[in-house]
Order: structure tokens, then C-alpha cells, then sequence
């Protein structure tokens, strides 16, 4: 997935952090003068280096932001250091990675996004600007939990179905009876709602971002989504 060896020659101070449910805590992270620019499209990641490790998160922010965000989830050596340092310390990280989303691609079109886990924080920002732009009643969001105690970001969740975009969240273990929530994984629900109404996905795009299987099984399933499998994406 990432392959390579970024180099961590530029350094970003810890000005903020805090619990983004779901067992995740966000990090905002101020970037030396010259290496934001390096972040042009929502989906690209970047590489910290800590405890002589280093670990790829996606950039949960969206570019141009003062700061930038990275979703964690406790640990891991890489993690649990950044869990530890102070607010102010210094973080060795690399530019922004990869080719990130193909945003400009989707406009005009229908959107449907699935994440599972922290995957959320990749399509962050995407969500964002599908909503900035107006097109939040042509997106989808699917987020693919164990429980529903695991779900993150629940506040702008809520925003976001305010704001008419519709959003499913799919328990693959236990429902606990949580009537805002589904049962199983987020590939079968998007599955289930191409069956119910395939005129819909004709010509969609799905941005995806989370484990392997959830995205290898999207692609072989493309055809009874009515897409294009080279329009299945992720952000590598």
C-alpha cells in the first residue's frame, strides 16, 4: 500500500488534541512554512516519525487548513508516543503523500464513500467539500464499525444528515439494538442499496478507504453496483 521511504526532514509542532470518539483521538499538527503547500487534494497522507518508527496516517483536514489533522487510534509505537508527547513538541514527519482523491472527477456525479474504522478520516475532507460545494444531496456515506460504540466524528455526522447528505452506519458485530444504525459490512449495504435502486448508482463513483478486503471485494463487485470498476477509487 505504501511503498517507499519518505524522507522526515521537515518537523511540525503539536498544538492540539482531542477525543474524536470511537476510540479515536485527533491530533492537529502545525506544519514548518513551506510544507503545507505540499497538501493539494483531500485523500493524501503523511508519514510521522517517532520511537525510531514511523507510521502513515491520512490527513483528516482539508488542504489549506491552518493545521493538519490525523485521526489515532491508541496503539502501536508510533501512536502511543504521539499520544505521550506534550502539547508544543515537535513531530519529524514527511510531506504530503500519495495522489490523494480524484475530487474534480466525482463533480456532477453521484458520490457514495465507504470507510471502515479510521478510514473516516481519509474521506474527511472530501465530505467537506462535496457539502461546501452543494453536492451533498448527490453523496452517500457509508461507515463500517464493529459497534456502535465505535462510531467517530458522531457530532458531524449528525451535521452532515442535517445538512442532506445521507449517511448509514453498518455494525458488522452487534447492533446493540441501535435503531440509527445496520447490520454488516458496508460493501453489502451499498450492495443492498444498488438492488433497491440501481438507476441511482449509474454512472456513480465510490471513494473508499479502509481495509483491504472491504475495498478488494468492492471492485468485484462492480458490476452489480451498475459502476465502472475503474471507478472504484481509494487515495493510493
Amino acid at each position: 500500500m505504501f511503498d517507499g521511504q519518505p524522507r522526515h526532514a521537515h518537523h511540525a509542532r503539536l498544538v492540539g488534541r482531542e477525543d474524536a470518539g470511537g476510540g479515536l483521538v485527533c491530533h492537529d499538527l502545525q506544519p514548518e512554512p513551506g510544507v503545507d503547500a505540499t497538501y493539494r487534494s483531500p485523500g493524501q497522507y503523511v508519514s510521522l516519525a517517532l520511537a525510531g518508527k514511523r507510521t502513515y496516517f491520512a490527513l483528516a483536514s482539508e488542504p489549506g487548513a491552518a493545521t493538519w489533522e490525523v485521526l489515532v487510534r491508541p496503539g502501536g509505537e508510533v501512536v502511543d508516543a504521539l499520544l505521550a508527547l506534550p502539547l508544543g513538541a515537535t513531530v519529524a514527519l514527511s510531506a504530503a503523500l500519495g495522489e490523494g482523491f480524484p475530487v474534480a472527477e466525482a463533480e456532477g456525479r453521484r458520490l457514495f464513500l465507504l470507510a471502515t474504522g479510521s478510514g473516516l478520516a481519509a474521506l474527511r475532507p472530501v465530505l467537506k467539500a462535496r457539502v461546501r460545494g452543494g453536492l451533498a444531496p448527490s453523496t452517500e456515506l457509508f461507515v463500517g464499525v464493529r459497534t456502535p460504540d465505535e462510531v467517530p466524528l458522531q457530532a458531524e455526522l449528525r451535521e452532515l444528515r442535517e445538512r442532506g447528505l445521507a449517511v448509514t452506519v453498518c455494525c458488522s458485530r452487534d447492533t446493540k439494538g441501535d435503531p440509527g444504525v445496520t447490520s454488516g459490512y458496508v460493501q453489502d449495504a451499498l450492495l443492498r442499496r444498488a438492488a433497491a435502486r440501481p438507476e441511482e448508482l449509474q454512472g456513480a463513483m465510490v471513494f473508499a478507504a479502509g481495509v483491504t478486503a472491504m475495498i478488494e471485494r468492492l471492485r468485484r463487485v462492480a458490476e452489480e453496483l451498475h459502476i465502472a470498476e475503474a471507478d472504484v477509487r481509494t487515495n493510493y
